[in-house]
């Protein structure tokens, strides 16, 4: 029969692991997602081999920019901003109506029912409304 010592050891243990868990949980270690927030455009990285790059069509005025992408599949991510300037077609980005493809994942933040035309930039499918932008692609 085990010992009094060890049987509170062995609950202490276990406690401590169920508050590891719930910790990593709730800082998203467990989730499948990663998540990115620049307050600016000047604060996000533009190239290189970070796991997140804003691409050439984002306007240089963005703002309040926040990204989600899965873990597994980065190229399935969802990327929101604020912007005053327009994303007339360019030749980066052409004209889109209807949208057709849906948003790969579901951030609080995405709109339940996104505007139904907009751009695709890309790989990335284009929308906005008083001057919030939403993009997804994957």
């Amino acid at each position: 029969m085990p010992s009094l010592t060890r049987l509170v050891a062995a609950a202490a243990a276990a406690a401590a692991v169920c508050v590891a868990v719930a910790s990593c949980s709730a800082v998203g270690l467990g989730s499948d997602e990663k998540t990115w927030d620049f307050a600016r455009y000047g604060d996000a990285p533009k190239a290189g081999t970070r796991s997140f790059v804003l691409d050439a069509w984002v306007p240089s005025d963005a703002t309040e920019i926040r990204a989600v992408a899965r873990r597994a599949a980065p190229e399935e991510s969802v990327l929101t901003f604020r912007s005053a300037a327009s994303l007339a077609p360019t030749a980066d980005c052409a004209a889109l109506d209807p949208v057709t493809a849906a948003p790969p994942l579901s951030p609080a933040w995405l709109p339940g029912s996104p505007p139904t035309a907009g751009w695709s930039c890309g790989d990335w499918t284009v929308v906005a409304e008083e001057g919030t932008v939403w993009a997804w692609r994957g």
